[in-house]
């Protein structure tokens, strides 16, 4: 799986237009806003409906339950249709659902269900179609160009809660709610024109979409169920340990403000961690680069149950780098193994289960927290899953060059 690749220009010429409007749409899109944008929201929720918190909060699993059941539709769709018609139409009609969406939720059950909903209607505006064109278009550089167009969601982390919490202290939490609508409706004619350029003046397009396997080819192989294996728990083992970090280091007696943070560092972290993987990845290889990222964010959680807040610096780090690689190992394994004749149809389900684990992990260590009184066997699990998922990584390596033995 390794491969030699120096840095080349011409994949990245009169492809910019292309990168940007992918970062732009997904830091736009359904699951960075609507992610991102919750914890923002609780305060303004919890006093005007009386909601519980824990409740409020399982607007993301119904979220990332929606994004399991459309993800691989969309995926399906962008194949038939391309990436510039269906993120644009994506992005339009879920950012219409939350635009209205503070005229009809006054329940909590309203409220779980036009998450769900969003996310059904929005699985479009996710990087299930949104990096479509570039793990179509690039080759050489295909880590570094998801990297870059990744950055995007990274930095939804940073702006998104600022803005929703600067405009519901000037105009309450409802125009929070249409100002997030009123940046993805910016983001669907950039996704239209940055992507419908290249499909329809890009020769390469159209040739590189007929090499692989169909979706049903390759869920006869085993490296198919593999990956959802390495995207299942590389999602269970990271995603709840990073939501938790701060109620964790308070827990040790950090006062919340530097809880805060340190954790925060897993922002920056992730957004530098998407660019360095990308280039990894080109220069390396899938196999070891997916194996060091996914065991170095085990050890950062393993410095977190042994050390606490000693080396909370270092290990906040390694999670980050982790988190800001997990999508784009899943779309680079993709168009790597099975080619990019159905890439939507397939990523669409490496990435509709890593979200299913992703919705789900938070909950699961809050409750092993609350079972057991502390993190340490909430923490010492999502260790081992994240062990699991290096494992995978290797076993994903031998699967392919065990195909490409019995192919030559």
């Amino acid at each position: 799986m390794n491969r030699s690749a120096g840095f080349s220009t011409s994949e990245f010429s009169n492809r910019k237009l292309l990168i940007f409007a992918s970062a732009f749409g997904l830091s736009t899109g359904v699951t960075a806003t609507m992610f991102y944008s919750l914890g923002a929201f609780i305060p303004s929720l919890e006093t005007e409906f009386g909601w519980e918190r824990g409740n409020i909060s399982l607007a993301v699993t119904f979220l990332t339950i929606g994004l399991f059941v459309a993800g691989p539709f969309a995926g399906k769709l962008c194949d038939i249709y391309g990436a510039a018609k269906i993120g644009a139409i994506s992005l339009l009609a879920y950012a219409l659902i939350i635009a209205t969406l503070p005229l009809y939720v006054e329940t909590l059950s309203v409220f779980w269900i036009v998450y769900f909903a969003v996310a059904v209607i929005g699985a479009g505006s996710t990087p299930i179609v949104l990096v479509r064109p570039i793990s179509t278009l690039f080759n050489r550089r295909r880590g570094l160009a998801l990297g870059i167009a990744l950055t995007g969601a990274g930095l939804a982390g940073f702006w998104v809660p600022n803005l929703v919490a600067m405009v519901a202290a000037e105009a309450g939490w409802r125009i929070s709610y249409m100002a997030l609508a009123a940046t993805a409706i910016v983001a669907a004619p950039i996704v239209w024109f940055g992507f419908r350029h290249v499909e329809i003046n890009n020769q390469t397009l159209q040739a590189h979409t007929q090499d692989g396997i169909s979706a049903k080819e390759a869920r006869a192989k085993p490296v198919y169920w593999m990956m959802t294996f390495m995207a299942f728990t590389m999602a269970i083992g990271i995603a709840g340990v990073i939501v938790h970090l701060i109620p964790f280091f308070t827990d040790l007696g950090a006062v919340p403000a530097t809880a805060a943070k340190v954790a925060s560092i897993v922002g920056l972290s992730s957004v530098v961690g998407r660019i360095v993987v990308g280039i990894m990845l080109d220069r390396y290889g899938a196999t070891i680069v997916s194996m060091s990222i996914l065991f170095l964010a085990a050890m950062g959680i393993v410095i977190l149950w042994l050390t606490g807040l000693k080396l909370s610096l270092l290990a906040v780090i390694l999670l980050g780098l982790a988190a800001g690689a997990e999508i784009d190992l899943l779309a680079y394994l993709t168009a790597q193994i099975f080619g990019r004749r159905a890439y939507g149809a397939i990523y669409g389900w490496q990435y509709s289960v890593f979200a299913l684990g992703y919705g789900f992990s938070p909950f699961l260590v809050g409750h092993l927290r609350d079972y057991f009184g502390s993190y340490d066997i909430a923490f010492l699990a999502s260790a081992v899953s994240m062990l699991l998922s290096a494992g995978s990584a290797i076993m994903i390596g031998r699967l392919r060059n065990r195909e490409l033995l019995q192919s030559a």
